[in-house]
């Protein structure tokens, strides 16, 4: 089994267009990921790893059955297997209940 992983820095598509994302810290069971809106205005998201098949054919619908990526929490995630703190601190302690 081939898994892509996050990059340690990527710029937002859809709908966090434009955000700024940095790794901070990784364990095997999640991440955490500093998060910057603009120069100033930054928050912590912490999410669990899933992992999801890379899909090959949009028109279609179809995946791969050897190719997976881990996948970034989208909006609805939050609340579910992903959290955002305002506080590295904080967001750091939520990282480590994943163990």
């Amino acid at each position: 089994m081939i898994v892509k992983e996050l990059p340690d820095n990527f710029i937002g598509v859809g709908e966090v267009s434009g955000f700024k994302f940095n790794k901070l810290a990784s364990i095997d069971k999640g991440f955490l990921y500093e998060v910057m809106s603009d120069d100033v205005s930054r928050h912590y998201e912490v999410f669990e790893r899933k992992i999801t098949p890379i899909c090959i054919d949009f028109e279609n619908g179809i995946y791969s059955e050897t190719e997976f990526k881990v996948k970034y929490p989208k909006a609805s995630d939050f609340g579910v297997w992903a959290w955002a703190y305002n506080s590295p601190e904080l967001a750091l302690a939520k990282l480590e209940t994943l163990k």
